[in-house]
């Protein structure tokens, strides 16, 4: 699959410009309480960055716009205005009602904690 799809976009002057979209750098670590999601969004900010649980599937979707003063004419541009997606399908180990999202500096942090059933446990023995 791939992972780069692009878009057409018109900008204020009726242009139409391609708009990538692209799947951001993302690690999955499991600790005994939660699933740490972390993903690279640079650029992005809270306003344009969209997280939801839809049943099965958790989707990260964010949008990095740049703009620039009314006074300034672009004449080249460095970094593209991308939007990202990432989804996953989340199985019965995963307690939706709980789960957290940060953002820092382009980095989402989300916590999706374990459900208590599939949590280690301590079994007491007794005699």
């Amino acid at each position: 699959m791939n992972n780069l799809l692009t878009k057409k976009e018109t900008n204020g002057a009726g242009q139409t410009t391609p708009r990538r979209t692209v799947v951001p750098r993302y690690q999955v670590r499991e600790n005994v309480d939660a699933f740490v999601l972390t993903a690279w969004l640079p650029g992005v900010d809270r306003t344009s960055l969209e997280t939801t649980v839809d049943g099965e599937t958790l989707t990260v979707a964010g949008s990095r716009n740049l703009t620039a003063p009314e006074s300034w004419t672009p004449v080249y541009r460095e970094i593209p205005q991308t939007d990202y997606r990432l989804e996953f399908e989340l199985d019965h180990r995963i307690n939706r009602d709980g789960v957290r999202a940060e953002l820092s500096q382009g980095v989402l942090t989300l916590t999706l904690p374990k459900a208590e059933a599939v949590k280690p446990r301590r079994i007491e023995i007794k005699g």
